[in-house]
């Protein structure tokens, strides 16, 4: 009977489990149901994006890329270009031709001829490519190629969006081919961007690299050494001796900067070597130094007549120029500049400068003058200082005056990873007494600047004689 009653109990406990169990899973069915459900209306509702051959993109690939239902051909460099009137009417070029008098306008084969060396197979497939969608894809390595094709058709659009990445990626390998672009197709703000790269890097990275100098051609480089803008690393001097690097590297396959002074050392030439029919080529940059500023020490004059590039009567008024400063300073009748407009300073002034690796307190001198200045330059992390030394032993002539005045402007320039000019900070020109041992604050400098610091100086210290003999002695400045 217990057994019995045992075996009762345990079905009745099995049946109200499976009544439970059952309970449970119809509930879970349920509501597995209902997340379902809810889970098919959102999908239901959420769009779902997928990437179509767009009208512009069918437009391309039927009509531009198969050619399909072509109503002209255009014969460019060898290859027929099965085109269509409507689309490539958008170029003024081809409207013009489709209009009007013109032969072609009831032609349905034309022809035309290229004589540009940069319009290539390549470039004309994205530029008659570009009229058929809307947007194009250039590469800054074809970019000139594709601004000449561009400026051939008048397409200003493309012709913009290749100056926008012409001026993004000017840097030591294009530099000097976007110039010349520039200079052929017409574009002054890629040539004015061309031109300060230029400027700035002259000779800082030319110098290390003379394959890159062989690129600039003497127009150019006339150009560059002529601006009051070079950045000069050092003194005047500096310039002579990269033009002497250029030289070379164009009369010769440069191979090691050593072999430049044995062969200036051992030249051939009995006359001066830029009045020669081989040099004359080469003439213009060096007539376009700064001669004067070559003859202030003993070693580069050495140098400019053991070269013999330059013939001596470019330097004779420059003699002349500098012994008459001398006499003038040392007779008290010239205590500095007391005018000059910003042309007459940028045309005569003396250009220098240093470039600065790390942060710190950097001194250095400038005391090549003839007229008894030795300037000392401090730089630290907060402003830039000048200091008019007078030492006893120093081995320059000095003057006699206790005041010289100077007119001076700095700019400091830090780069980018491309050598483009990321900040710049201008003195502007300053009118500057400097008394014996006294320092005088330049400027301040901008916490934008970053090193390495590139630091550009330009100076007039005397009156030029272009100026007249008029008494400087007068004191019409008033302090700085």
């Amino acid at each position: 009977m217990g057994g019995y009653a045992s075996r009762i109990a345990s079905i009745s406990n099995l049946a109200v489990h499976n009544v439970y169990r059952g309970c449970k899973r119809k509930y879970i069915e349920e509501y597995d149901c209902d997340s379902e459900s809810d889970y098919i209306e959102r999908t239901l509702h959420t769009p779902k994006k997928r990437k179509l051959l767009t009208t512009a993109q069918y437009i391309y690939k039927t009509l531009f890329q198969e050619e399909k239902g072509s109503d002209i051909t255009v014969l460019i460099l060898g290859r027929a270009w099965r085109l269509h009137k409507v689309y490539i009417s958008q170029s003024p070029y081809f409207a013009s031709m489709f209009s009007g008098s013109w032969k072609e306008a009831n032609e349905k084969v034309i022809s035309v001829e290229i004589t540009d060396p940069n319009i290539t197979i390549n470039s004309l497939s994205v530029v008659l490519g570009s009229l058929y969608q809307d947007e194009v894809s250039l590469e800054p390595k074809e970019v000139v190629s594709i601004l000449a094709t561009s400026t051939l058709f008048q397409l200003q659009g493309l012709i913009d969006e290749c100056v926008d990445i012409m001026i993004e990626t000017t840097n030591s390998e294009t530099v000097v081919s976007y110039y010349n672009a520039a200079v052929s197709y017409g574009v002054p703000t890629v040539k004015a961007a061309a031109k300060r790269w230029l400027e700035v890097n002259l000779l800082s990275y030319g110098w290390r690299h003379p394959s890159f100098l062989k690129e600039i051609s003497p127009d150019l480089m006339t150009e560059l050494v002529t601006s009051p803008d070079l950045v000069v690393l050092q003194t005047e001097f500096c310039i002579y001796m990269m033009l002497r690097l250029w030289l070379f590297a164009h009369i010769h396959n440069y191979e090691e900067t050593l072999k430049i002074d044995e062969y200036f050392k051992n030249h051939k030439w009995t006359e001066p070597f830029l009045t020669t029919e081989e040099g004359k080529e080469y003439a213009a940059p060096f007539k376009a130094l700064r001669m004067k500023y070559l003859l202030l020490h003993e070693q580069d004059d050495k140098i400019l007549y053991s070269d013999n590039l330059i013939p001596p009567d470019w330097l004779y008024s420059a003699y002349r120029e500098q012994w008459l400063h001398l006499l003038r300073v040392d007779g008290n009748k010239d205590r500095g500049p007391v005018q000059m407009t910003e042309e007459e300073f940028s045309k005569e002034c003396y250009r220098c400068g240093r470039c600065v690796e790390k942060p710190g307190e950097h001194i250095w001198r400038w005391k090549a003058f003839h007229y008894g200045l030795d300037l000392l330059m401090t730089l630290d992390t907060t402003n830039l200082r000048i200091e008019r030394n007078h030492r006893i032993d120093c081995e320059h002539i000095k003057a006699n005056h206790k005041e010289h005045k100077i007119l001076i402007k700095v700019c400091l320039f830090s780069l980018n990873e491309q050598r483009q000019v990321k900040h710049v900070q201008d003195s502007r020109m300053l009118r500057l007494r400097l008394r014996r041992n006294t320092e005088h604050e330049i400027m301040a400098l901008d916490k934008q600047l970053c090193y390495p610091l590139y630091i550009s100086v330009n100076m007039q210290l005397v009156t030029p004689l272009t100026l007249g003999q008029e008494d400087t002695s007068t004191d019409i400045l008033s302090d700085t």
